[in-house]
């Protein structure tokens, strides 16, 4: 095989791995901004929902595209290089995300809501402060696939 055509196989390679790391990065954001429609109504601070609202919100929230980006194992840094910053936060409630990568903000959404999904009426937890809390964090990993 000549030289040209193992550089030409492996420029194809390489593009075709690059179409596949963005058709990964727009279905998380189509999901990601998908999940914004249902919690919107959380934005509103000064406006508190009921209960049977937020269960209701928490149950149209979508997980599977986060799911199977987890569970696949492709290497985020391919994705994103972002790293939260106070600016990247700016806006946001307060949350423990300063420096971590897509990879870690991405689980961390996923087990918000995966948990939620499934334990929303303990009694033991603050529904309204949950979902605030994945809406933040909705907001910073929508932040992160768009730069």
């Amino acid at each position: 095989m000549s030289f040209i055509k193992e550089i030409y196989d492996v420029t194809k390679d390489l593009a075709n791995n690059k179409i596949a790391l963005n058709k990964i990065r727009k279905s998380l954001l189509r999901e990601v901004k998908l999940n914004d429609k249902f919690l919107v109504e959380i934005a509103d601070t000064e406006k508190r929902l009921k209960n049977e609202r937020l269960i209701e919100i928490v149950n149209n929230l979508e997980v599977d595209e986060m799911k199977a980006a987890i569970s696949c194992g492709i290497p985020f840094e391919l994705i994103s290089l972002i790293i939260v910053t106070k600016d990247l936060m700016e806006g946001l409630d307060p949350m423990r995300a300063l420096g971590n990568d897509l990879e870690t903000v991405l689980e961390k959404i996923y087990i918000k809501i995966a948990y939620l999904k499934k334990d929303y009426k303990s009694e033991h937890i603050n529904l309204y402060i949950r979902v605030r809390n994945i809406y933040n964090y909705n907001q910073l990993l929508m932040r992160m696939l768009l730069k």
